[in-house]
């Protein structure tokens, strides 16, 4: 937003707003004390029939009427037996198998699988089990707890837990309040939005999607065509959030004028160096990003922050 949009303030000092009561209970520790368990399991090669939950190594060959179907053919292909995405009933068909054996099968594929190629077609497949490998998980006890790190007990983890636990609910609950406060004074304050901010912001949406589908290894045209929708159909559906996300930037540009809050050079530096001492490499980060952009973004991230801050200081909350 390069132009200045002239904004009447809402009241935005004194507001009030209500603080949730946070609780971290057994069922909560409980999960994260699996995933630990989970995450330090050792995988060992077994000498049984597969299983659900296994990881397994196979070679597989898929035919269709007697020709090869493109990427039907695969050689060490490893999976966790009951939760990758083969095709209905073939994972149910490895069950059992031991390393050494060979199958062979035939499956209907449904109507509406996503691979028009192939749907409600009858696959032929050729599998060979490969390996078969348990997972081992260690005991929840004080030796695991020590295994950790500075740890004495079971009961010291417990509590190192519940206390991470709540520090993630205190930052979320912190950042629910900060939104509830801004976009009370958005929605109360008087601006006229241009339509080309909105066309700006639903195109820095859509740009959004993309890189969200891109992260998840899917494509985003086969995204939209399986989803049956149009980009043009989600900039309709997503209008009035656009036009709420200008109206948030806007008062929190305003208020940060009105109070004459600024971001100095020498605070901007310190958080990119900070943020690039997790990108590995700060000679490559140099080389792969646009420091102009980042310097601009920094510094619109922590005049928010600073902004968010006087709101929370000047606020009611109970």
């Amino acid at each position: 937003m390069t132009k200045e949009i002239p904004v009447d303030l809402a009241k935005y000092k004194g507001l009030k707003a209500k603080r949730n009561e946070l609780k971290i209970d057994e069922k909560e520790i409980g999960k994260a004390l699996d995933y630990l368990q989970n995450s330090r399991a050792k995988i060992i090669t077994v000498n049984k029939p597969a299983k659900l939950g296994n990881r397994i190594e196979i070679d597989f060959e898929i035919r269709l009427a007697g020709v090869k179907i493109e990427n039907g053919i695969s050689k060490n292909h490893p999976l966790i037996l009951g939760k990758s995405h083969f095709v209905p009933g073939f994972e149910k068909e490895l069950e059992g198998m031991s390393a050494g054996q060979e199958k062979e099968f035939s499956l209907k594929i449904p109507v509406d699988w996503p691979d028009k190629t192939i749907a409600d077609k009858q696959l032929d497949f050729k599998v060979k089990m490969n390996l078969v490998q348990e997972r081992e998980l260690p005991e929840i006890n004080d030796d695991f707890a020590k295994s950790l790190g500075n740890l004495e007990s079971l009961s010291a983890l417990k509590n190192s837990i519940k206390d991470g636990l709540m520090q993630e609910k205190e930052t979320r609950e912190k950042e629910r309040i900060r939104i509830e406060l801004i976009e009370k004074i958005a929605d109360e304050s008087k601006m006229e939005i241009p339509e080309n901010l909105i066309i700006e912001e639903l195109e820095v949406m859509v740009s959004e999607l993309k890189t969200s589908i891109n992260e998840l290894g899917l494509d985003f045209e086969k995204y939209l065509s399986e989803t049956k929708t149009t980009i043009d159909e989600f900039k309709k559906r997503w209008r009035q959030q656009a036009e709420k996300r200008i109206r948030v930037d806007l008062c929190l540009r305003a208020i940060a004028k009105k109070e004459q809050i600024d971001v100095s050079d020498e605070e901007i530096t310190e958080r990119i160096n900070q943020d690039l001492k997790y990108y590995g490499s700060a000679e490559q980060a140099k080389k792969d990003i646009d420091l102009k952009k980042l310097e601009e973004y920094t510094k619109n991230v922590l005049l928010n922050e600073k902004v968010f801050a006087l709101l929370e200081r000047e606020a009611e909350i109970i």
